[in-house]
């Protein structure tokens, strides 16, 4: 091969890997061509369920870049945790960013939506309630590890009864059947600003503030490291993709 041609192809090899990782199209996943995702709930159908909405984005992220989907359904609680643990290739169980839920071996994405916290409580009852203050002798409820767990154990006085579940369908089921009072939850928000409705006028979201006074609660995808690629282009569907789609 003669001088010239040789400096060609170099060139050209050069010019080939510098595009691809300047526009991130190739995606490393842990199993090639499959994004595999961790989620709470198998088959979310409520219009008012984050893990649908949550869901729909990921599978719109998916298709733009020519990737199947395998969805891990697993409790809340570390799930933050399977990326690092090569689990999965994405978390998408609505972790916020508390520096206590990083872990070598996986990455934050940047924020999709922000929270703030509040109680649930039926349309009926908000005569009888204001704040967290007002059940004392009544029971509130919370999913394990949930930011909602950590803001009762902090807020809540003495004799309110706080109940804990694994899961979230049993967390709502105790609820709709009159065993909880009332439900520690968030106020879901785009990131201008725009509440993204959670419920319908049976109930009604109260006692609303931030965890962290001062500080937006912001929700993230956990990323595995060795799924190459993959925080950079969530990134930039992130900032190219209103969440939730079609808000």
């Amino acid at each position: 091969m003669c001088i010239k041609n040789r400096f060609l192809v170099i060139i050209f090899f050069l010019l080939s890997a510098t595009t691809d990782f300047a526009l991130g199209q190739v995606i490393h996943t842990l199993t090639p061509g499959t994004l595999t995702v961790a989620v709470t709930t198998e088959a979310p159908k409520s219009e008012f369920d984050p893990q649908l909405w949550i869901r729909r984005y990921i599978e719109e992220f998916a298709d733009k870049n020519q990737l199947s989907l395998s969805w891990v359904v697993v409790p809340f609680n570390e799930s933050w945790l399977l990326a690092s643990s090569e689990k999965v290739d994405l978390v998408a169980t609505n972790v916020a960013s508390f520096p206590d839920r990083a872990h070598p071996g996986a990455s934050f994405s940047d924020p999709f939506l922000y929270e703030r916290r509040a109680l649930r409580i039926k349309a009926r009852d908000q005569g009888k309630f204001k704040t967290l203050n007002d059940f004392v002798g009544r029971k509130v409820g919370a999913v394990a590890g949930m930011a909602a767990e950590r803001d009762l154990i902090n807020r809540a006085s003495e004799g309110v009864i706080i109940e804990i579940t694994s899961t979230f369908p049993e967390l709502y089921e105790n609820f709709e059947a009159g065993k909880l009072d009332a439900i520690a939850e968030a106020e879901y928000y785009t990131l201008s600003g725009k509440v993204i409705s959670s419920h319908d006028s049976s109930v009604v979201l109260i006692d609303h503030h931030d965890l962290m006074p001062g500080q937006r609660e912001e929700s993230v995808f956990v990323v595995s490291n060795n799924s190459s690629n993959l925080l950079q282009a969530i990134n930039s569907f992130i900032h190219e993709t209103k969440f939730p789609i079609g808000n």
